[in-house]
C-alpha cells in the first residue's frame, strides 16, 4: 500500500480482507489516515470451499458514507456481510473471537476421534453417535470426513492457523481475558508444525500427538 498509495485518488478506498489482529489493523488505520483512504476492516469467515463459491460471510467495519462502494464487492464473494461498527479495527477483533469457536472445534473433533480409537472404539462412531444430534453441524462433518479418510487437502492451513492462534491469544491476553481453550490449541498447532504438517489443513491437529 506504501508503494500504490502515491498513485491513489484521496479518498480511495482501501478494503482490509486479512486476519491481521488489533495491533496491525491500527497500524493499518494510521496508515489510511496519512494517505488520505478510506479504510474497510473486513476479514471474512471461511475456506477454500465458501471462497471459491462465493459463500464467505463478511466481518466488516468502516464508514457508513462508503458502504454503497464495498457492498457490491462483499456481496460478490460472500453470503452475507455483517457490520460491525463504523471504526476500523472492531470486525478484526471479532474475527479473532471467532476464530475462537472455529479452532475449539477443530481440536475438539481431533481429540473426540483420537480417544475412541485410544479406547479401543471405532472412532467413525464418534460421528455416528453426533450426526443428527445437538452437537452436529457441517463443520464437524467436514472436518471429521477429513480426518477419518486422513485427507488434510488444505483448505486453511496449519501455518495460517499458527499466526491466527497466536494473534487470538496475543489479543486475549492484552485485553485480560483468560483463553485457556486459545493457548493449548496453539500448542497443538505447533506441535503439528513441527511434526511437519504445517502445510496441511488445520484439521491435521489430529496429527499433532
Amino acid at each position: 500500500m506504501r508503494a500504490a498509495a502515491p498513485a491513489l485518488a484521496a479518498g480511495a478506498v482501501w478494503v482490509q480482507l486479512g486476519t491481521v489482529g488489533p495491533a496491525a489493523i491500527g497500524e493499518l488505520a494510521r496508515a489510511a489516515e496519512e494517505y488520505g483512504l478510506v479504510l474497510y476492516d473486513a476479514p471474512v469467515q471461511g475456506t477454500r470451499q465458501p471462497a471459491e463459491n462465493g459463500q464467505l460471510v463478511v466481518l466488516a467495519a468502516g464508514p457508513e458514507g462508503q458502504r454503497a462502494v464495498v457492498e457490491p464487492v462483499f456481496a460478490a464473494i460472500g453470503s452475507r456481510t455483517v457490520w460491525v461498527a463504523e471504526e476500523p479495527g472492531a470486525a478484526s477483533r471479532l474475527k479473532l473471537a471467532v476464530n475462537g469457536l472455529v479452532f475449539a472445534l477443530t481440536h475438539g473433533t481431533a481429540e473426540s476421534l483420537a480417544l475412541a480409537e485410544g479406547l479401543g472404539v471405532d472412532p467413525a462412531l464418534v460421528v455416528e453417535a453426533v450426526t443428527g444430534g445437538p452437537l452436529d453441524s457441517a463443520f464437524f462433518q467436514g472436518k471429521a470426513r477429513a480426518m477419518l479418510a486422513d485427507d488434510y487437502t488444505t483448505a486453511f492451513s496449519v501455518d495460517n492457523s499458527v499466526k491466527d492462534a497466536r494473534l487470538l491469544t496475543e489479543a486475549a491476553e492484552a485485553a485480560g481475558v483468560r483463553a485457556d481453550l486459545a493457548a493449548a490449541g496453539l500448542a497443538r498447532f505447533r506441535r503439528a508444525a513441527e511434526r511437519g504438517h504445517g502445510a496441511k489443513d488445520m484439521a491435521a491437529s489430529r496429527l499433532a500427538g
